[in-house]
């Protein structure tokens, strides 16, 4: 007995390392792998071992985990570049006007059209900057909405009579077609109101003159919003990507006529905090319809 029980114990100890060691070697591997993955090669994925165990589905969750990690550091570097590249053409406009003011005296009527220029572009400047604060709130959940009961009717009808006026300006028909009875849903007056004037403003740009805008509210279960042009349409290629950031149907179209492509992002945005839905239907040279479907 006093050789054989330290032989003994000797020789548990041994083999109970060896099977530790032949159990653990895979996540010993993987986690190697894992370190090896940084933010320029998150394309690599961990290679998953068929044993039908703990393992595999550990080594699963790490690869969906990277393909989430992937996609939001694809989408942050495309945004970052996106805003960059919008945000250089109005401060380039800005500073090339001020110079050109500057480098020899000139009257005080191109004085004053000068500083026009600076506050046309500096408005838009403001504007993709506040756009671009309410996305980058969103993204990281601090864009909180507080909801209460509203009156759709009442909402659409005072939007559509600033819409009226930008209508005019274009010489584009605004119409407004609303229940005589209130349509009530769960909702932020300001956010609803801005999806709203997203969707006319863009109805109205897009619409040559002697065209018509329709704004019309159904208070059935669902309520639906919907905003209908006669303008120039969404080619089918490009239908499926208005609501995404900074996209345009017609990267060479006029910057006072597009803008920077974030408005329909925003409204998909505030449709979502609603758990409403949004869609987008055209027709080239016929015209598109926007419908916001609440729940």
């Amino acid at each position: 007995m006093l050789l054989s029980i330290p032989i003994t114990l000797i020789a548990a100890a041994l083999g109970g390392y060896a099977i530790s060691r032949q159990a653990l070697s895979p996540v010993d591997a993987m986690t190697s792998e894992a370190a090896a993955i940084g933010i320029g090669n998150l394309s690599r994925r961990l290679v998953v071992p068929r044993t039908g165990d703990e393992l595999e589905r550990l080594a699963s969750t790490w690869n969906h985990m990277l393909d989430r990690l992937e996609s939001a550091v694809k989408q942050l570097t495309q945004f970052t570049a996106d805003a960059s590249h919008e945000l250089r053409t109005p401060v380039a406009l800005i500073r090339t006007t001020a110079e050109l003011a500057l480098r020899r005296p000139r009257t005080a009527e191109d004085y004053r059209e000068a500083l026009r220029q600076i506050v046309e572009e500096s408005e838009r400047t403001s504007r993709l900057v506040d756009d671009l604060l309410t996305l980058a709130r969103a993204d990281a959940g601090r864009a909180l909405l507080s909801t209460e009961p509203l009156d759709l009717t009442l909402l659409v009808r005072d939007v559509c009579e600033q819409g009226m006026i930008l209508g005019a300006a274009r010489r584009v028909e605004v119409h407004t077609e609303t229940p005589l009875t209130p349509v009530t849903v769960q909702g932020n007056p300001p956010a609803l109101r801005r999806l709203l004037f997203i969707l006319l403003d863009n109805a109205i740009k897009y619409t040559s003159e002697g065209g018509k805008v329709t704004v019309s509210l159904r208070g059935e279960n669902p309520a639906v919003l919907s905003v209908a042009d006669t303008g120039i349409g969404i080619p089918p290629d490009a239908l499926p990507h208005v609501f995404e950031r900074f996209f345009r149907a017609d990267p060479s179209r006029n910057r006072d006529l597009g803008g920077a492509g974030l408005g329909l992002a925003i409204a998909r945005w505030i449709a979502e905090r609603h758990n409403a839905t949004i869609a987008a239907e055209s027709t080239p040279g016929l015209g598109s319809t926007f419908r916001v479907t609440f729940p």
